[in-house]
C-alpha cells in the first residue's frame, strides 16, 4: 500500500467517526444491535436461576454437568452460548440495522433530514435481501473458520515437547481468537458493498453481490484495511478473553461477565466506524462514476 492510499484510509476512518460524533443518530442502530446482544447476555446469565433454570437447566446438565449452574462454573459457558446467539442476531437482526445505518449515513451525505424510525420503515421492505445476504456472509465465514479448525485439530495431534512443531502447535493454537478475528475481517471486506447496494439502489440480494464483487476488483485493497484497521480496536477484548482465568484469579470471577459487555459495546462502535466509512466509500465512488 503507497504512501497516498494510507493517508486516504486514515482520513476516511477519521471523518467515519468524526460523522457519528457529529449526527449520533448514525449510532442509534448499532446500539440497538448492542443492547439485543446485552438483553440475550442477561437472559443467558440467569438461565440457570428460576425460573428459566425450568427451560435452560436439563440443557446445561446433559452438555455441561450440574457443576455449572451453580457460580461461577456458570460464568464459563457464557462466552460460548453469547457466540452461538450472536450468529442468530447477526443474520435476523443485526444486518439488517447496519442496513438501517446505510440509509441513514445516505440521508446524512445528501443533506436529508433522517431519523431512526424513518430509515426503518424506508429499509424494511428489503429486509429479506439483507438477511439472504447476511446467510451467505455467515456461510463463507462459517466455512472458512472450519478449516481454520481443521488446521487447530490437526495441530494438536502434535506430541513434541520441543523444537519446531511443537513452536508450530503453540503458534496455531495461541492464534485461534486472532485468525478468527482476521477471518471475520476478510468477510466483511468481500462483502462490504452488498448491502450499501440494496440499501442505496434498491437492488436485490444477488445482484447486488455481483455489482459487489464487479467493485471489489479494483476496490479491496482499499477497503481490507478501512475493515481490519479498526477491527485491531478489539484486540485488547481478546488478550483479555484469553487470559480470562488469570484476571479472575487476581481481581473477582464476575470479570467474566465484564468482557463480556466491554467487548459488546467496543464491536459496536467498530462496526459503526466501519460502515460509516465503507458506505461513505460507495457514496464517492458513485457520485465520481
Amino acid at each position: 500500500m503507497d504512501k497516498k492510499s494510507s493517508k486516504q484510509i486514515g482520513k476516511i476512518l477519521k471523518e467515519s467517526v468524526n460523522a457519528f460524533v457529529a449526527n449520533p443518530v448514525i449510532l442509534f442502530p448499532f446500539i440497538t444491535t448492542a443492547f439485543i446482544q446485552l438483553l440475550v447476555l442477561e437472559v443467558l446469565y440467569f438461565s440457570a436461576q428460576f425460573p428459566l433454570v425450568y427451560f435452560f437447566g436439563p440443557v446445561i446438565s446433559r452438555f455441561y454437568g450440574e457443576t455449572y449452574l451453580h457460580y461461577p462454573q456458570h460464568l464459563l459457558i457464557l462466552p460460548q452460548w453469547l457466540q452461538t446467539s450472536q450468529y442468530l442476531i447477526f443474520i435476523f437482526i443485526n444486518g439488517f440495522l447496519i442496513a438501517v445505518a446505510i440509509e441513514i449515513i445516505k440521508n446524512i451525505n445528501l443533506g436529508k433530514k433522517t431519523s431512526f424510525p424513518d430509515a426503518l420503515r424506508v429499509t424494511l421492505p428489503q429486509y429479506v435481501h439483507v438477511c439472504i445476504a447476511a446467510i451467505l456472509s455467515f456461510v463463507l465465514y462459517f466455512g472458512l473458520a472450519n478449516l481454520h479448525g481443521a488446521v487447530i485439530a490437526r495441530a494438536l495431534h502434535i506430541r513434541s515437547q520441543g523444537g519446531v512443531f511443537y513452536w508450530i502447535k503453540a503458534a496455531v493454537v495461541y492464534s485461534a481468537p486472532y485468525i478468527n478475528l482476521l477471518i471475520g475481517v476478510l468477510v466483511t471486506a468481500i462483502f462490504a458493498f452488498v448491502l450499501p447496494i440494496i440499501v442505496i439502489e434498491r437492488k436485490k440480494v444477488f445482484a447486488a453481490i455481483i455489482e459487489n464483487f464487479k467493485h471489489m476488483k479494483s476496490s479491496f485493497g482499499f477497503i481490507f484495511p478501512i475493515v481490519l484497521v479498526p477491527t485491531l480496536f478489539y484486540i485488547p477484548i481478546l488478550l483479555l478473553q484469553t487470559n480470562l482465568s488469570a484476571v479472575a484469579s487476581l481481581t473477582f470471577e464476575g470479570i467474566r461477565l465484564l468482557c463480556l459487555v466491554l467487548g459488546i459495546f467496543v464491536m459496536a462502535l467498530i462496526d459503526a466506524t466501519v460502515y460509516t466509512a465503507v458506505t461513505t466509500h460507495y457514496l464517492l465512488k458513485k457520485e465520481n462514476s
